[in-house]
């Protein structure tokens, strides 16, 4: 039986960025209800990217950008991408003048970080995290 894991911490989304996707979503969804109550059969049209965007920002509003666990990361883009990074298998976390992460893997491949979404002030935290947690991993390694 595999065993559960708990989360160390958790890495929030923007609340601009929820913000922007459920006034987009809503909007959508709007004009196509309106669209259907006048009778226009174009609503159909526009309710489907309407429904797959509200699916979408409330998956957003449930699930936290990423979540640190002991000894790994994963960062939940979106519905469709969300994806585990080791802490064994990385060897470097560098930050950008921009503030652009990148993680460094053991096999000197570097990788970008896409942060959209990411609370501001959650960027360090997530860096910081990070770093501690590879740092761990260095000293036990042989």
């Amino acid at each position: 039986m595999e065993k559960e894991e708990k989360p160390l911490q958790h890495i929030e989304r923007s609340p601009i960025f929820l913000t922007i996707s459920v006034l987009i979503s809503s909007t959508i969804v709007f004009i196509g209800y309106n669209m259907l109550k006048n009778m226009n059969p174009w609503g159909f049209i526009v309710l489907i990217p309407g429904s797959i965007f509200s699916f979408q920002t409330l998956w957003w509003l449930l699930h936290p950008f990423a979540i640190v666990f002991e000894d790994k990361i994963e960062i939940k883009q979106s519905l469709l991408h969300h994806k585990y990074r080791y802490f064994v298998d990385l060897k470097r976390i560098s930050e950008s003048k921009k503030g652009k992460i990148y993680i460094t893997y053991n096999d000197d491949e570097m990788e970008g970080l896409n942060l959209f979404g990411i609370k501001p002030s959650h960027v360090s935290f997530l860096k910081s995290e990070m770093e501690r947690s590879v740092s761990q991993n260095m000293k036990l390694r042989p």
